[in-house]
């Protein structure tokens, strides 16, 4: 029997510090929070402190940072091993609020290099402090379920921003600034020592990493975050002895602990109930046993025993009915065998059995022309006459049901017609086959989640994933930068149809 074992990916936001996928999404993280493990980096274990109100609060979504906009945050001096201009910060809200005075700063230092990832009032994005985006995004303050992705290659032409999932198009003048060398004083939700930039909203999850991201990444962080956590893959069930048994494996839950909180599993064990019975010397035991004692009838004379003999006779029930003709004289009786009573004495009681023996009933039925009785099979009635007197002799009437032989007619204009079928002319002449080709269809019945996952795995739910069109590509001897642009695009479009495709299947 092969054995089930599910990797399966979270759909929900673990309410513990579950495991990072550093061979997923994650790869490369270097910062990671799940708010509903508290304010602590899952990467290092380092607890943040909050600053203001910043606070957790329970969103639709789950469990998640609070910004009131008005100097909160969460902060940390320290990570001297992130470097470097190139990463990806990435952050899902369930709510974004309004703007401060300078826009939403979404994660900065002042020191050692001061710098931010900001969204200014007028929806220009900085990344790393650059100069504003030349473009701006199409919405952000004042929405819900919004999801943003700034990813930078270390220089200007490879800075991007994805917004929900998609490239918002956005370019840049110049290269981000670098991180600094050294301690960095962190700060999630503003810009440190500023009262100007603050963030405004809940933050469901969020988190820095060394790879650069592109749309596939960012796409698959906007639809399934937990893509990030992974669970641990466990056996569903396996085999008992040399039959093929499904027996449910233990669940074991262990308690997680990092560097501020501690995360405790409980499982619930259904104990034996148990009464006991308290006395100043010793336990009081208390046996009960149903038991039923015989019944016994006794009747007292003061001359002897009372016998009472009971006797049933019915008598005959006469019928009689007067007509013109003659009386009709229907005779009912109705024997009775004496009962028999056998009394067994015992030393406890008198125990009574009775049985009931019937005759075989006799009926009789008195007529003018034949009389009913009882045949070897069964009841058999004489045939049976219906007369109607009038005037001078009696009118019989006898109705037979007779069933007409059914017949059918067939005409045909052209040819004979053989053995009553008629050939139709559309059937002679033929009929065209038309081929239709028809996407299966979900069979009815089939469970809400299956159907849904069906659904969008076959693109029915209007994310069909197009793959690109075959393209011919062509070199001259000296291959051109034209024709190297045109194969990296047709190559790039390709890998991104399979990454989504990937993506699909894989969450």
């Amino acid at each position: 029997m092969a054995v089930i074992i599910l990797p399966h990916r979270l759909k929900n936001q673990p309410q513990y510090a579950a495991p990072i996928d550093y061979a997923g999404l994650a790869k490369g993280v270097q910062i990671l929070w799940n708010p509903a493990a508290g304010p602590v980096d899952l990467v290092t274990g380092r607890a943040w402190a909050s600053g203001g109100n910043a606070a957790i609060a329970t969103t639709q979504g789950g469990r998640a940072f609070s910004f009131d906009g008005a100097d909160d945050y969460y902060g940390y001096t320290g990570y001297p091993e992130i470097t470097g201009n190139t990463g990806s910060f990435f952050m899902w809200c369930p709510t974004v609020g309004a703007a401060d005075t300078h826009g939403h700063a979404l994660f900065g230092a002042s020191s050692p290099v001061g710098f931010a990832h900001q969204i200014n009032p007028g929806l220009q994005v900085h990344i790393s402090s650059t100069p504003a985006s030349i473009g701006t995004l199409p919405s952000w303050f004042k929405t819900k379920n919004r999801s943003i992705v700034l990813a930078s290659g270390g220089t200007a032409a490879t800075c991007k921003a994805f917004l929900d999932g998609t490239d918002s198009g956005l370019k840049w003048a110049g290269p981000p600034v670098a991180w600094g060398a050294g301690n960095k004083n962190f700060n999630l939700g503003r810009y440190p020592g500023g009262t100007l930039w603050d963030f405004s909203g809940t933050i469901l999850i969020a988190g820095y990493s060394d790879a650069v991201w592109g749309e596939a990444e960012s796409r698959a962080f906007h639809e399934n975050p937990w893509q990030l956590l992974k669970t641990r893959t466990r056996k569903l069930w396996s085999s008992s002895g040399s039959a093929h048994i499904l027996t449910g494996a233990s669940s074991i839950q262990p308690n997680e602990s990092n560097a501020k909180t501690i995360a405790q599993h409980h499982v619930l064990v259904g104990s034996v109930p148990a009464q006991a019975g308290e006395s100043s010397v010793e336990a009081i035991t208390q046996d009960q046993i149903l038991a039923v004692v015989p019944g016994s009838q006794v009747n007292a004379s003061s001359a002897g025993a009372i016998t009472a003999d009971l006797s049933f006779a019915a008598k005959p029930n006469n019928q009689i009915n007067t007509f013109e003709t003659g009386a009709i004289r229907q005779a009912h009786g109705l024997l009775v065998i004496g009962p028999t009573q056998e009394s067994m004495s015992s030393a406890s009681g008198v125990i009574q059995a009775h049985g009931l023996v019937a005759l075989a009933p006799v009926q009789a039925n008195t007529s003018g022309t034949g009389p009913l009785y009882i045949g070897k099979g069964g009841l058999a009635g004489a045939p049976s006459i219906q007369a109607n007197t009038a005037g001078n002799g009696s009118v019989a009437q006898t109705y037979i049901l007779v069933a007409a032989a059914s017949s059918q007619l067939n005409k045909a204009g052209i040819s004979t017609i053989s053995n009553a079928i008629v050939v139709e002319a559309s059937l002679i002449s033929g009929i065209v086959e038309a081929f239709r080709i028809k996407k299966p269809g979900i069979p009815p019945g089939t469970p809400e989640w299956l159907k849904t996952m069906i659904e969008i795995l076959t693109g029915r739910r209007g994310n069909r994933i197009a793959v690109p069109r075959f393209q011919a590509l062509t070199f001259s001897a000296t291959p051109t930068r034209a024709e190297c642009e045109a194969l990296y695009r047709y190559t790039n479009a390709v890998r991104d149809s399979l990454e989504q495709l990937i993506t699909r299947m894989d969450s």
